[in-house]
């Protein structure tokens, strides 16, 4: 697999999971769910690792929340970019009222 240069990670936090997804920022890439991992710092530095070795830069995006701010403030003091959304801010297709956490996380 060619290395993007930038790749998107959706994150949609909860009190014992967060479920996550990512995107390359090239035209036409393909939504990759990567399914939940854990809360705890190791598991997040394990995933920063993991898509460090697809992209050079990380761009974050969290779902605003009643989890608190933790992560984001987490992957700021991390030195990546961390975008909180309201989650009435995400964009929708008409008819799609299903709600999971792996269409969450989709950026």
């Amino acid at each position: 697999m060619p290395q993007s240069r930038t790749l998107y990670g959706g994150l949609d936090g909860h009190k014992d999971s967060i479920a996550v997804a990512s995107v390359a920022r090239d035209h036409g890439a393909e939504v990759i769910s990567l399914g939940p991992i854990g809360t705890r710092h190791a598991d997040i530095d394990q995933l920063t690792r993991k898509l460090h070795a697809t992209a050079k830069r990380l761009v974050f995006v969290d779902e605003a929340g009643p989890c608190g701010y933790w992560l984001s403030r987490y992957l700021s003091k991390k030195g990546y970019d961390c975008w909180v959304v309201a989650p009435s801010r995400i964009p929708k297709k008409p008819g799609d009222r299903v709600k999971t956490d792996r269409r969450d996380a989709m950026p």
